[in-house]
């Protein structure tokens, strides 16, 4: 199916092999020894073009949240937790992924969509309020937990990231940026900062 000769593939397979990404399971049948996020950093690695696109729909619903942690961490050079709960002004609030590299620290929801959704708008201002409503008037809550390790200020920086391909848009303020275009996002966010809603919060640090 690929045009690429036999002998060619053989030595592509066996080289996964080696490096322990594939395991041979019968004949001709081989078993994946690596998550599909540490797939995709391994290929890449190697100068290999992943298309995420035609990957999208084989990926659980973790493997997306790994893929975020992986553009922002890999790529981009963030320190990354997920699945973080922080406890503000007398609620609990989650974050799927945070990202920070002072003084940004990015709380990201992420949702899975694969095409545009109408309660995009509901989802935004869930995850202003969390943000805004909570997070910034107790900074220091969630500095501690996740383990940021410079005082003063920081900027807190709400974005919503979903697989569904489009031009990243602004909704309130909070961009709405697809997978594909992170690293984009990341690269470009010093000329758009003006635009974006950030949340300038202050603590002491202890």
């Amino acid at each position: 199916m690929s045009g690429v000769g036999d002998s060619m593939i053989s030595e592509f397979v066996d080289s996964l092999i080696n490096d322990g990404v594939l395991s041979r399971v019968g004949g001709e049948s081989y078993r994946s020894n690596m998550p599909p996020h540490r797939l995709i950093r391994y290929f890449v690695g190697r100068g290999i073009y992943v298309d995420l696109e035609s990957i999208s729909g084989y990926l659980p619903w973790d493997e997306f949240e790994a893929l975020i942690r992986l553009v922002f961490e890999e790529w981009g050079g963030f320190n990354v937790v997920s699945r973080l709960r922080v406890p503000v002004v007398g609620t609990r609030v989650e974050f799927d992924v945070i990202a920070y590299r002072r003084p940004r620290v990015f709380l990201i929801e992420a949702k899975r969509w694969k095409r545009a959704s109408s309660s995009i708008r509901r989802i935004v201002g869930r995850h202003l309020e969390k943000v805004g409503g909570f997070v910034a008037r107790e900074p220091e809550v969630l500095m501690s937990r996740v383990g940021i390790g410079w005082g003063g200020e920081a900027l807190l920086i709400p974005v919503v990231i979903t697989w569904h391909r489009a031009l990243m848009e602004l909704i309130d303020g909070v961009p709405v940026v697809s997978i594909y275009q992170v690293n984009s996002f990341i690269n470009e966010l010093d000329g758009i900062i003006d635009s974006i809603r950030l949340f300038r919060v202050s603590w002491r640090h202890v």
